[in-house]
Protein backbone atom coordinates (compact mmCIF):
# COMPACT_ATOMS: atom_id res chain seq x y z
CA UNK A 1 0.00 0.00 0.00
CA UNK A 2 1.73 3.43 -1.03
CA UNK A 3 1.26 6.12 0.95
CA UNK A 4 -0.82 9.25 -0.28
CA UNK A 5 0.99 12.12 -1.05
CA UNK A 6 0.34 15.68 0.44
CA UNK A 7 1.03 19.05 -0.71
CA UNK A 8 2.86 21.87 1.27
CA UNK A 9 -0.58 23.29 2.18
CA UNK A 10 -2.49 19.88 3.58
CA UNK A 11 0.36 18.64 5.80
CA UNK A 12 -0.88 19.00 9.87
CA UNK A 13 1.25 21.73 11.17
CA UNK A 14 2.81 18.82 13.27
CA UNK A 15 4.36 17.95 9.56
CA UNK A 16 5.42 21.45 8.51
CA UNK A 17 8.87 20.21 8.77
CA UNK A 18 8.77 17.88 6.12
CA UNK A 19 8.65 20.74 3.55
CA UNK A 20 11.24 23.24 2.50
CA UNK A 21 8.73 25.62 2.68
CA UNK A 22 8.72 28.29 5.35
CA UNK A 23 5.20 27.65 6.38
CA UNK A 24 4.99 30.30 8.66
CA UNK A 25 6.29 33.25 6.76
CA UNK A 26 3.49 32.15 3.95
CA UNK A 27 1.08 32.19 6.30
CA UNK A 28 2.11 35.72 7.71
CA UNK A 29 2.17 37.27 4.22
CA UNK A 30 -1.27 35.47 2.93
CA UNK A 31 0.22 33.70 0.46
CA UNK A 32 -0.84 30.23 2.49
CA UNK A 33 -4.35 31.68 2.39
CA UNK A 34 -4.01 32.67 -1.75
CA UNK A 35 -2.75 29.82 -2.72
CA UNK A 36 -4.93 26.84 -0.46
CA UNK A 37 -7.96 26.30 -1.73
CA UNK A 38 -9.21 24.45 1.38
CA UNK A 39 -8.55 27.63 3.35
CA UNK A 40 -11.78 29.76 4.42
CA UNK A 41 -10.15 33.04 3.94
CA UNK A 42 -9.04 31.94 0.33
CA UNK A 43 -11.94 34.09 -1.68
CA UNK A 44 -11.05 36.96 1.21
CA UNK A 45 -7.65 37.49 0.15
CA UNK A 46 -8.10 37.01 -3.36
CA UNK A 47 -10.93 39.55 -3.55
CA UNK A 48 -9.19 41.72 -1.84
CA UNK A 49 -6.10 41.40 -3.93
CA UNK A 50 -8.03 42.30 -6.81
CA UNK A 51 -9.40 45.46 -5.22
CA UNK A 52 -5.82 47.01 -4.78
CA UNK A 53 -5.01 45.87 -8.08
CA UNK A 54 -8.19 47.73 -10.22
CA UNK A 55 -6.83 51.20 -7.79
CA UNK A 56 -3.26 50.59 -8.38
CA UNK A 57 -4.28 50.10 -12.14
CA UNK A 58 -6.11 53.69 -12.00
CA UNK A 59 -3.58 55.21 -10.53
CA UNK A 60 -0.86 54.48 -12.69
CA UNK A 61 -2.97 55.16 -15.90
CA UNK A 62 -3.10 58.53 -14.60
CA UNK A 63 0.67 58.41 -14.04
CA UNK A 64 1.14 57.95 -17.70
CA UNK A 65 -0.59 60.93 -18.60
CA UNK A 66 1.73 62.85 -15.51
CA UNK A 67 4.93 62.15 -17.51
CA UNK A 68 4.23 64.32 -20.12
CA UNK A 69 4.34 67.24 -17.64
CA UNK A 70 7.54 65.83 -16.01
CA UNK A 71 9.14 65.66 -19.26
CA UNK A 72 12.01 68.66 -18.88
CA UNK A 73 12.75 67.20 -15.48
CA UNK A 74 15.08 64.73 -15.76
CA UNK A 75 14.55 63.71 -12.07
CA UNK A 76 10.56 63.90 -11.82
CA UNK A 77 11.13 61.90 -15.25
CA UNK A 78 13.60 59.19 -13.92
CA UNK A 79 11.20 58.71 -10.29
CA UNK A 80 8.13 58.72 -12.09
CA UNK A 81 9.06 56.59 -14.98
CA UNK A 82 10.40 53.77 -12.34
CA UNK A 83 7.29 53.79 -9.67
CA UNK A 84 5.15 53.03 -12.72
CA UNK A 85 7.35 50.42 -14.31
CA UNK A 86 7.14 48.93 -10.38
CA UNK A 87 3.82 49.57 -10.08
CA UNK A 88 3.12 47.56 -13.22
CA UNK A 89 5.23 44.88 -12.19
CA UNK A 90 3.58 44.32 -9.04
CA UNK A 91 0.15 43.89 -11.22
CA UNK A 92 1.87 41.39 -12.91
CA UNK A 93 2.94 39.32 -10.23
CA UNK A 94 -0.47 39.73 -8.34
CA UNK A 95 -2.12 38.75 -11.97
CA UNK A 96 -0.06 35.35 -12.40
CA UNK A 97 -0.77 34.87 -8.45
CA UNK A 98 -4.63 34.76 -9.33
CA UNK A 99 -4.80 33.10 -12.94
CA UNK A 100 -2.20 30.24 -11.68
CA UNK A 101 -2.88 29.55 -8.50
CA UNK A 102 -3.99 26.15 -8.79
CA UNK A 103 -0.97 25.13 -10.58
CA UNK A 104 1.52 27.25 -8.22
CA UNK A 105 0.44 25.43 -5.42
CA UNK A 106 0.44 22.10 -7.47
CA UNK A 107 4.44 23.00 -8.10
CA UNK A 108 4.75 23.34 -4.36
CA UNK A 109 4.82 19.43 -4.44
CA UNK A 110 8.41 19.23 -5.11
CA UNK A 111 9.03 20.83 -1.58
CA UNK A 112 8.14 17.90 0.24
CA UNK A 113 11.03 16.55 1.69
CA UNK A 114 9.96 13.02 0.34
CA UNK A 115 9.58 13.98 -2.85
CA UNK A 116 12.45 11.73 -4.43
CA UNK A 117 13.33 8.05 -2.62
CA UNK A 118 16.91 9.73 -1.37
CA UNK A 119 15.21 12.73 0.02
CA UNK A 120 13.36 10.79 1.61
CA UNK A 121 16.44 8.49 3.11
CA UNK A 122 18.88 11.74 3.37
CA UNK A 123 17.44 14.73 4.20
CA UNK A 124 20.50 16.43 5.30
CA UNK A 125 20.81 18.88 2.20
CA UNK A 126 16.98 19.65 2.20
CA UNK A 127 16.58 20.64 5.79
CA UNK A 128 19.77 23.09 5.38
CA UNK A 129 18.19 24.23 2.43
CA UNK A 130 15.31 25.17 4.37
CA UNK A 131 17.03 27.00 7.01
CA UNK A 132 19.18 29.26 4.75
CA UNK A 133 15.68 29.36 2.57
CA UNK A 134 14.19 30.42 5.72
CA UNK A 135 16.62 33.16 6.71
CA UNK A 136 16.78 34.62 3.06
CA UNK A 137 13.28 34.98 2.54
CA UNK A 138 12.83 36.64 6.45
CA UNK A 139 15.39 39.32 5.68
CA UNK A 140 13.97 40.43 1.98
CA UNK A 141 11.05 40.93 4.22
CA UNK A 142 12.25 42.70 7.06
CA UNK A 143 14.04 44.86 4.26
CA UNK A 144 10.97 45.47 1.83
CA UNK A 145 8.72 46.83 4.84
CA UNK A 146 11.27 48.84 6.10
CA UNK A 147 11.43 50.62 3.13
CA UNK A 148 7.66 50.50 3.16
CA UNK A 149 7.33 52.30 6.56
CA UNK A 150 10.37 54.69 5.78
CA UNK A 151 8.66 55.46 2.18
CA UNK A 152 5.25 56.22 3.95
CA UNK A 153 7.04 58.21 6.92
CA UNK A 154 9.41 60.41 5.16
CA UNK A 155 6.53 63.01 4.01
CA UNK A 156 5.09 63.61 7.48
CA UNK A 157 8.86 64.86 8.09
CA UNK A 158 8.45 66.98 5.39
CA UNK A 159 5.25 68.76 5.72
CA UNK A 160 6.76 72.38 5.21
CA UNK A 161 9.42 71.02 2.18
CA UNK A 162 8.42 71.31 -1.78
CA UNK A 163 9.31 69.69 -4.64
CA UNK A 164 10.15 72.12 -7.59
CA UNK A 165 8.92 70.44 -10.59
CA UNK A 166 9.98 71.77 -14.54
CA UNK A 167 6.49 71.82 -16.67
CA UNK A 168 6.86 70.82 -20.52
CA UNK A 169 6.32 74.45 -20.87
CA UNK A 170 10.06 75.21 -18.86
CA UNK A 171 7.61 76.94 -15.94
CA UNK A 172 8.31 75.53 -12.26
CA UNK A 173 5.95 74.42 -9.71
CA UNK A 174 6.40 73.89 -6.44
CA UNK A 175 3.87 70.78 -5.10
CA UNK A 176 4.12 69.80 -1.07
CA UNK A 177 5.55 66.39 -0.74
CA UNK A 178 4.12 63.04 -1.02
CA UNK A 179 5.13 60.07 -1.18
CA UNK A 180 4.97 59.60 -4.96
CA UNK A 181 4.25 62.84 -5.56
CA UNK A 182 1.25 61.55 -8.23
CA UNK A 183 0.15 64.19 -10.68
CA UNK A 184 -3.22 65.21 -10.47
CA UNK A 185 -4.82 67.18 -13.30
CA UNK A 186 -5.72 70.22 -10.58
CA UNK A 187 -4.00 73.30 -10.06
CA UNK A 188 -1.03 73.97 -8.06
CA UNK A 189 -2.98 75.28 -5.34
CA UNK A 190 -5.90 73.08 -5.31
CA UNK A 191 -3.02 70.23 -5.16
CA UNK A 192 -1.20 71.77 -1.86
CA UNK A 193 -4.43 72.49 -0.06
CA UNK A 194 -4.18 70.27 3.09
CA UNK A 195 -7.34 68.26 2.57
CA UNK A 196 -6.15 67.62 -0.90
CA UNK A 197 -2.87 66.78 0.16
CA UNK A 198 -3.94 64.36 2.96
CA UNK A 199 -6.19 62.48 0.44
CA UNK A 200 -3.52 62.12 -2.16
CA UNK A 201 -1.30 61.05 0.62
CA UNK A 202 -3.58 58.13 2.03
CA UNK A 203 -3.85 57.12 -1.49
CA UNK A 204 -0.09 56.82 -1.98
CA UNK A 205 0.06 55.20 1.28
CA UNK A 206 -2.20 52.39 -0.09
CA UNK A 207 -0.29 52.17 -2.99
CA UNK A 208 3.20 51.78 -1.44
CA UNK A 209 1.53 48.73 0.92
CA UNK A 210 0.15 47.29 -2.04
CA UNK A 211 3.67 47.17 -4.51
CA UNK A 212 5.55 45.96 -0.82
CA UNK A 213 2.98 43.47 -0.28
CA UNK A 214 2.94 42.06 -3.96
CA UNK A 215 6.32 41.72 -4.31
CA UNK A 216 6.84 39.90 -1.53
CA UNK A 217 4.23 37.24 -2.19
CA UNK A 218 5.16 36.45 -5.69
CA UNK A 219 9.23 36.77 -4.50
CA UNK A 220 8.81 34.71 -1.93
CA UNK A 221 7.00 31.89 -4.11
CA UNK A 222 9.75 32.01 -6.91
CA UNK A 223 12.93 31.97 -4.36
CA UNK A 224 10.97 28.95 -2.44
CA UNK A 225 11.07 27.38 -5.76
CA UNK A 226 14.17 27.97 -6.96
CA UNK A 227 15.89 26.58 -3.85
CA UNK A 228 13.42 24.14 -3.55
CA UNK A 229 15.11 22.98 -7.15
CA UNK A 230 18.42 23.66 -6.11
CA UNK A 231 18.10 20.93 -2.95
CA UNK A 232 16.36 18.40 -4.81
CA UNK A 233 18.78 17.81 -7.93
CA UNK A 234 22.35 17.99 -5.16
CA UNK A 235 20.16 15.58 -3.13
CA UNK A 236 19.35 13.32 -6.23
CA UNK A 237 23.02 14.07 -7.78
CA UNK A 238 24.96 13.50 -4.38
CA UNK A 239 22.95 10.38 -4.06
CA UNK A 240 23.75 9.33 -7.66
CA UNK A 241 26.96 8.75 -7.02
CA UNK A 242 26.86 6.55 -4.58
CA UNK A 243 25.50 3.82 -6.50
CA UNK A 244 27.33 0.86 -6.46
CA UNK A 245 29.87 2.49 -4.22
CA UNK A 246 29.14 -0.41 -1.33
CA UNK A 247 31.75 -2.64 0.93
CA UNK A 248 31.31 -4.80 -1.70
CA UNK A 249 32.72 -2.72 -4.42
CA UNK A 250 35.52 -1.28 -2.21
CA UNK A 251 38.10 -3.10 -4.77
CA UNK A 252 38.61 -3.86 -8.51
CA UNK A 253 39.27 -7.48 -7.64
CA UNK A 254 36.86 -10.31 -9.05
CA UNK A 255 35.77 -10.90 -5.47
CA UNK A 256 35.15 -9.21 -2.45
CA UNK A 257 34.20 -9.93 1.53
CA UNK A 258 31.13 -8.57 2.95
CA UNK A 259 30.74 -9.81 6.50
CA UNK A 260 31.10 -13.53 6.34
CA UNK A 261 29.86 -14.47 2.57
CA UNK A 262 32.26 -13.80 -0.20
CA UNK A 263 30.59 -12.39 -3.30
CA UNK A 264 31.60 -12.20 -6.86
CA UNK A 265 31.19 -8.39 -7.94
CA UNK A 266 29.40 -8.81 -11.65
CA UNK A 267 26.53 -11.43 -8.81
CA UNK A 268 23.12 -10.77 -10.78
CA UNK A 269 21.27 -9.63 -7.35
CA UNK A 270 23.47 -6.85 -7.13
CA UNK A 271 23.96 -5.53 -9.87
CA UNK A 272 20.10 -5.93 -10.36
CA UNK A 273 19.83 -3.78 -7.38
CA UNK A 274 22.23 -1.15 -9.02
CA UNK A 275 20.32 -1.07 -12.09
CA UNK A 276 16.73 -0.69 -10.01
CA UNK A 277 18.28 2.22 -7.95
CA UNK A 278 19.92 4.21 -11.12
CA UNK A 279 16.22 3.97 -12.48
CA UNK A 280 14.64 5.37 -9.51
CA UNK A 281 17.14 7.93 -9.44
CA UNK A 282 16.17 8.80 -13.17
CA UNK A 283 12.52 8.69 -12.45
CA UNK A 284 13.34 11.11 -9.52
CA UNK A 285 15.22 13.26 -11.51
CA UNK A 286 12.27 13.12 -14.47
CA UNK A 287 9.72 14.61 -12.00
CA UNK A 288 11.72 17.68 -10.83
CA UNK A 289 12.64 18.55 -14.02
CA UNK A 290 8.57 18.07 -15.38
CA UNK A 291 8.00 20.36 -11.71
CA UNK A 292 10.36 22.77 -12.71
CA UNK A 293 8.99 23.06 -16.64
CA UNK A 294 5.72 23.72 -15.26
CA UNK A 295 6.97 26.81 -13.00
CA UNK A 296 8.98 28.03 -15.80
CA UNK A 297 6.30 27.98 -18.28
CA UNK A 298 4.73 29.92 -15.70
CA UNK A 299 6.90 32.83 -14.27
CA UNK A 300 9.36 33.29 -17.61
CA UNK A 301 7.21 36.31 -18.31
CA UNK A 302 7.14 38.38 -15.31
CA UNK A 303 10.57 37.26 -14.50
CA UNK A 304 11.61 38.95 -17.90
CA UNK A 305 9.76 41.92 -16.62
CA UNK A 306 11.15 41.72 -13.19
CA UNK A 307 14.87 41.98 -14.90
CA UNK A 308 14.11 44.56 -16.91
CA UNK A 309 13.09 46.67 -14.77
CA UNK A 310 14.47 45.84 -11.65
CA UNK A 311 17.60 47.06 -13.65
CA UNK A 312 16.33 50.28 -14.90
CA UNK A 313 15.34 50.94 -11.41
CA UNK A 314 18.45 49.85 -9.39
CA UNK A 315 20.27 52.51 -11.98
CA UNK A 316 17.65 55.58 -11.49
CA UNK A 317 17.97 54.80 -7.73
CA UNK A 318 21.74 55.10 -7.92
CA UNK A 319 21.36 58.35 -9.69
CA UNK A 320 18.53 60.18 -7.91
CA UNK A 321 20.32 58.89 -4.47
CA UNK A 322 23.74 60.72 -5.50
CA UNK A 323 21.71 63.68 -7.12
CA UNK A 324 19.78 64.37 -3.86
CA UNK A 325 22.96 64.05 -1.73
CA UNK A 326 24.79 66.42 -4.41
CA UNK A 327 22.13 68.87 -4.52
CA UNK A 328 22.98 69.49 -0.45
CA UNK A 329 20.74 67.05 1.24
CA UNK A 330 21.95 65.37 4.15
CA UNK A 331 23.05 62.02 3.89
CA UNK A 332 20.23 61.01 7.20
CA UNK A 333 17.81 63.53 5.47
CA UNK A 334 14.22 61.89 4.18
CA UNK A 335 15.06 61.99 0.44
CA UNK A 336 18.22 60.28 0.83
CA UNK A 337 17.16 57.69 3.37
CA UNK A 338 13.77 57.07 1.15
CA UNK A 339 15.97 56.37 -2.24
CA UNK A 340 18.43 54.80 -0.68
CA UNK A 341 16.50 52.08 0.85
CA UNK A 342 14.33 51.83 -2.35
CA UNK A 343 18.01 51.05 -4.17
CA UNK A 344 18.21 48.66 -0.91
CA UNK A 345 15.53 46.83 -1.15
CA UNK A 346 15.16 46.81 -5.40
CA UNK A 347 18.65 45.47 -5.73
CA UNK A 348 18.71 42.74 -2.66
CA UNK A 349 15.27 41.59 -5.07
CA UNK A 350 17.60 41.51 -8.08
CA UNK A 351 20.57 40.30 -6.58
CA UNK A 352 17.99 37.57 -5.47
CA UNK A 353 16.67 36.45 -9.00
CA UNK A 354 20.35 35.90 -10.50
CA UNK A 355 21.48 34.55 -7.59
CA UNK A 356 18.71 31.61 -7.37
CA UNK A 357 18.07 30.94 -11.09
CA UNK A 358 22.61 30.96 -11.51
CA UNK A 359 22.37 27.81 -8.92
CA UNK A 360 19.59 26.46 -10.33
CA UNK A 361 21.99 25.79 -13.54
CA UNK A 362 24.69 24.89 -11.83
CA UNK A 363 23.20 22.04 -10.13
CA UNK A 364 21.36 20.69 -13.00
CA UNK A 365 24.63 20.78 -14.96
CA UNK A 366 26.29 18.62 -11.80
CA UNK A 367 23.74 15.66 -12.52
CA UNK A 368 25.55 14.26 -15.37
CA UNK A 369 29.09 14.05 -13.24
CA UNK A 370 27.02 12.48 -10.49
CA UNK A 371 25.52 10.13 -12.64
CA UNK A 372 29.06 9.76 -13.68
CA UNK A 373 30.29 9.46 -10.27
CA UNK A 374 28.68 6.28 -9.59
CA UNK A 375 30.15 2.95 -9.97
CA UNK A 376 29.46 2.29 -13.48
CA UNK A 377 32.64 -0.04 -14.74
CA UNK A 378 31.57 -2.30 -12.83
CA UNK A 379 28.20 -2.94 -14.05
CA UNK A 380 26.87 -4.92 -16.99
CA UNK A 381 26.34 -3.41 -20.00
CA UNK A 382 22.30 -2.73 -19.45
CA UNK A 383 23.34 -0.14 -16.68
CA UNK A 384 26.13 1.59 -19.36
CA UNK A 385 23.22 1.82 -21.68
CA UNK A 386 20.77 3.26 -19.13
CA UNK A 387 23.16 5.68 -17.63
CA UNK A 388 24.48 6.88 -21.28
CA UNK A 389 20.43 7.50 -22.14
CA UNK A 390 20.07 9.31 -18.66
CA UNK A 391 23.46 11.64 -19.19
CA UNK A 392 21.79 12.53 -22.85
CA UNK A 393 18.31 13.40 -21.69
CA UNK A 394 19.68 15.69 -19.37
CA UNK A 395 21.69 17.42 -21.70
CA UNK A 396 19.24 17.84 -24.06
CA UNK A 397 17.59 19.15 -21.22
CA UNK A 398 18.67 23.10 -22.18
CA UNK A 399 15.87 25.86 -20.64
CA UNK A 400 17.25 28.08 -18.90
CA UNK A 401 16.00 31.59 -18.08
CA UNK A 402 17.44 34.23 -20.15
CA UNK A 403 16.62 37.87 -21.21
CA UNK A 404 17.70 37.93 -24.48
CA UNK A 405 19.07 34.31 -26.63
CA UNK A 406 22.36 35.07 -25.61
CA UNK A 407 21.88 36.76 -22.09
CA UNK A 408 21.15 34.22 -19.24
CA UNK A 409 20.17 35.07 -15.68
CA UNK A 410 22.52 34.47 -13.82
CA UNK A 411 25.75 36.61 -11.25
CA UNK A 412 27.42 36.91 -14.47
CA UNK A 413 23.85 39.79 -15.73
CA UNK A 414 23.65 40.74 -11.72
CA UNK A 415 27.34 42.01 -12.24
CA UNK A 416 26.92 43.91 -15.60
CA UNK A 417 24.09 45.32 -14.98
CA UNK A 418 25.83 46.96 -11.60
CA UNK A 419 28.95 47.79 -13.77
CA UNK A 420 26.43 49.66 -16.47
CA UNK A 421 24.81 51.76 -13.44
CA UNK A 422 27.62 52.73 -12.45
CA UNK A 423 28.78 54.12 -16.11
CA UNK A 424 25.50 55.50 -16.80
CA UNK A 425 25.12 57.55 -13.59
CA UNK A 426 28.79 58.91 -13.43
CA UNK A 427 27.64 60.45 -16.76
CA UNK A 428 24.08 61.73 -15.84
CA UNK A 429 25.75 63.35 -12.63
CA UNK A 430 28.65 64.68 -14.81
CA UNK A 431 25.71 66.10 -17.09
CA UNK A 432 23.67 67.48 -14.27
CA UNK A 433 26.95 68.97 -12.68
CA UNK A 434 28.14 70.82 -15.65
CA UNK A 435 25.03 72.39 -16.06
Amino acid sequence: MTTPRVTAFTVPASSEDLTIVDNKLFKAICLHQILDPTNGGNRFCKLVLMAFMSVSLSVQIMQLVGLYFAVNDLQRFAFTTTTLSYAFLCMTKDYVLLAHADRLRDSLEVARFEFTSCGARDQRVVRRSRAVLSMVLRTFAMLSWSTCVIWALVPLFMMDEYLQVTNADDTVSRYRVTIFNMWLPVPVAVYNATPIWSLIYMVEVIACLFTSFSWLLFDSYVVTMCVTFNAQLRTVSASCATIGHRDCFASLSPHVCTGTHIIKIDDNSILSNCYDELIIHIKDNQNIIKKYDDFFEIIQPVVLFQIIAGSYSVITLIFLTALSYLMGWSIISGPVLKVFFGFLSLTFELFLYCYVFNHIETEKCKMNFGLYSSNWTAMDLKFKKTLLFAMNVNSAHRRVMKVTPTSIINLEMFANVMNMAYSIVSVLLNSRVQK
